[in-house]
């Protein structure tokens, strides 16, 4: 196999967390005295830092803002963990690849412990073997969410290395740390192959099991 280490995206590429943010955003505006947010609104919060999204989304200032993203974190912490559910052969697929001895990660922009209990929660932690996602301060881009994975695994020939994710985020952040990025269409990112096509990408796949084909792994998946 060409990759020996596969990076994933969390929300929208290993897990379908969407309940869980949306609520917890409008949760978050209602409980800062703004109004509601629209369905399309909450939805936006899947994949930025949340901390960007309640000063686009909300017109917070950067102090606001920070103050709101605690709002929302203690809820997720609390409920949104578990408002979530795992893409149909997701667990087949990281199962696959660790028997091709492939070395598998998570960056994400989701809080780093959040991350890690939510992994944890939906018994998908043993099958990486490095996790990140950003500090309080949310100060790490994607870029140094893979930087930080890469390290972790010892792992420097970015030839062998991909990153699994669902929107631009994620395809600027491998672009910029010079590894090759699979663009999946199932998430929030991209809402579908044209859209994500306009990215540098070496693949676009429509559901887990493109995945499987990508990799060439022939295991018969439920």
């Amino acid at each position: 196999m060409k990759y020996s280490t596969v990076i994933f995206d969390l929300d929208g590429t290993v897990l379908d967390t969407a309940e869980g943010i949306m609520i917890g955003a409008n949760y978050t505006a209602i409980q800062m005295g703004v109004p509601e947010l629209t369905v399309e609104q909450q939805r936006s919060f899947i994949g930025p830092p949340p901390l960007k999204s309640f000063m686009r989304e909300c017109g917070f200032t950067e102090d606001v803002a920070r103050e709101a993203v605690k709002i929302y974190r203690n809820r997720y912490k609390e409920k949104g963990k578990f408002e979530a559910k795992h893409y149909q052969n997701i667990k087949e697929l990281l199962a696959a690849l660790k028997e091709k001895n492939c070395t598998t990660a998570v960056a994400t922009l989701k809080r780093d412990d959040l991350a890690k209990e939510i992994l944890e929660n939906f018994e998908l932690k043993p099958y990486f073997d490095s996790i990140n996602g950003v500090d309080d301060a949310d100060t790490l881009s994607k870029s140094d969410l893979i930087l930080m994975c890469l390290k972790e695994l010892g792992q420097s020939d970015l030839s062998k290395v991909v990153l699994i994710g669902d929107s631009i985020h994620d395809a600027t952040g491998a672009e910029k740390v010079g590894i090759d990025f699979i663009a999946v269409t199932y998430g929030y990112g991209f809402e579908n192959k044209i859209e994500a096509s306009k990215c540098k990408h070496v693949s676009i796949a429509e559901n887990v099991e493109d995945l499987f084909k990508f990799f060439e792994i022939k295991e018969t998946v439920k």
